[in-house]
């Protein structure tokens, strides 16, 4: 129960099949209560409150857009109104479009910019506002993915903001430091998550099974897998660590497929 007492903050959390509620899975096993955020499947959010609070922790939800900067400060309001305080956010909320560069539609390029840029600009900075006015440090801790130092084909905007995260995340870092909010992300490889599920090469058994093939360690990623990983950083543990990069992805970054 390594945060027990504490408060998270996680976006894109509604799915129980997402990566946000396995961070929020495994930040609430470790006593911290939980503040789940997505902007649709608000009936999905209720039921992980209710999945918390089984746990014995404190829920809420919050359905909210973090690519609108108000709704974001509001949602924050909303954690303090109900926990008092927030101690760690889990900038999570993402999304992906698999077209390749030449088949780019400037709707697809205007949201993925939006929400993987725009949202963690937007959530970081409303909480980071609020962990200084608390005056008490704080845990800054963002989605990336290994396309963060990875390439791949029919995912170039996507890798490119996933990139991007890891400069942000950098000077977020040496910015935030004077006031003990440490900044750092973790990055996905390969995982069986919703988001995932129209990949083109997720749509039969045998492309799955040579996904796996893929990794070195033969399976896919579970999403309290990427949870544990945030709770690293959320953690005790983590107090001297910060601007840092964990990939978690079954040795995907390292294998000769990263070539």
């Amino acid at each position: 129960m390594r945060l027990k007492g504490k408060t998270a903050l996680v976006t894109g959390a509604a799915d129980d099949r997402s990566i946000g509620w396995g961070i929020a899975l495994a930040l609430a096993q470790e006593g911290a209560n939980i503040v789940v955020n997505d902007v649709v499947m608000p009936n999905e959010l209720e039921k992980r409150v209710n999945d918390l609070n089984e746990l014995g922790v404190g829920g809420l939800a919050v359905q909210s857009d973090v690519t609108d900067p108000s709704a974001v400060d509001d949602m924050v309001e909303q954690t303090i109104e109900k926990f008092g305080q927030i101690d760690i956010v889990a900038s999570n909320a993402g999304i992906i479009r698999w077209e390749g560069f030449l088949e780019i539609t400037p709707k697809n390029l205007r949201q993925i910019v939006d929400v993987n840029i725009k949202g963690n600009v937007n959530v970081c900075r409303s909480v980071a506002k609020q962990m200084i006015k608390q005056g008490q440090g704080g845990r800054i801790i963002i989605t990336s993915s290994v396309q963060s130092d990875m390439h791949f084909t029919v995912t170039p905007v996507y890798g490119g903001t996933k990139h991007a995260m890891h400069t942000f995340v950098g000077s977020l870092a040496l910015e935030l430091a004077p006031y003990n909010i440490t900044v750092n992300h973790v990055g996905p490889g390969w995982v069986r998550s919703a988001l995932n599920d129209p990949a083109p090469d997720q749509q039969s058994e045998d492309d799955i099974e040579a996904n796996r093939r893929n990794v070195p360690l033969k399976r896919d990623g579970l999403p309290v897998e990427i949870g544990r990983a945030v709770t690293y950083f959320a953690s005790p543990d983590g107090d001297y660590v910060t601007g840092a990069f964990i990939r978690v992805d079954g040795g995907l970054g390292i294998s000769k497929y990263s070539l």
